[in-house]
C-alpha cells in the first residue's frame, strides 16, 4: 500500500465531508470572482462539490424553462447555497429566487443552509432574504483557507433544519443600490 494507500485514505476521509453546494451570484459583475472562487475551493480542491450551473448562456430560454430544467434540479442536488455578495447581488431577482427555493422545503427538495460570502474590495448589497433568515444563514468575509470555508459550510449545513421566514414577496425585477 505505502504512500499511495495513505493518500487514498486521506482522499476518502476528506471526500466524505464534502457538501454539495450551489453557488449563486450576480453574473454581470462577479463572474471573474466566482470563477476564481471555484478554482480555489471547488471540486478539484475538495472543499465542496459544485452543483451549480455551468457558465453558459441560457438567455434564449424562458425563465420558467431555466428554473424548472436547469436551476431547480441543481438546487435539489445541493445542501448548501453559497451566495457570493457584491455590489448588485441583493437586487438580482435570480439570486432572490435561488435563495427562496434553497430555503423552501417541498416534495423532492430539502432545505439548504445559506452561506453569504462578501466579495473583497467591493460594495456589498446583501440580499434581504438572507437578512430575514439568520437561523438558516451566515455571512462571512471571503475565506482565506479551505478549512475556514469547510467550517462555514458545515455550520450553515446544520442550520438548514430551521423553519425559514419566506413571507417576503419574490423579486419581480432587478434593482440597484
Amino acid at each position: 500500500q505505502g504512500i499511495f494507500g495513505y493518500y487514498f485514505m486521506l482522499y476518502n476521509i476528506r471526500r466524505k465531508h464534502m457538501r454539495n453546494v450551489f453557488v449563486s451570484y450576480s453574473h454581470r459583475l462577479d463572474q471573474d470572482v466566482v470563477d476564481e472562487f471555484r478554482r480555489k475551493f471547488g471540486n478539484d480542491k475538495m472543499v465542496f462539490s459544485d452543483c451549480s450551473l455551468e457558465n453558459k448562456d441560457l438567455s434564449h430560454l424562458s425563465d420558467d424553462t431555466i428554473k424548472n430544467n436547469y436551476i431547480r434540479p441543481q438546487l435539489r442536488l445541493s445542501s448548501v447555497t453559497i451566495v457570493l455578495i457584491g455590489a448588485e447581488t441583493g437586487g438580482r431577482w435570480w439570486v432572490d429566487w435561488e435563495i427562496y427555493f434553497s430555503l423552501r422545503k417541498s416534495a423532492g427538495n430539502e432545505r439548504n443552509g445559506i452561506l453569504g460570502i462578501l466579495i473583497p474590495n467591493k460594495q456589498h448589497y446583501i440580499p434581504q432574504r438572507i437578512l430575514d433568515n439568520p437561523n438558516n444563514s451566515e455571512i462571512i468575509s471571503m475565506p482565506k483557507s479551505a478549512k475556514e470555508l469547510e467550517d462555514a459550510i458545515e455550520r450553515v449545513y446544520l442550520k438548514r433544519y430551521h423553519t425559514p421566514n419566506l413571507s417576503r414577496p419574490l423579486r419581480q425585477r432587478n434593482s440597484h443600490i
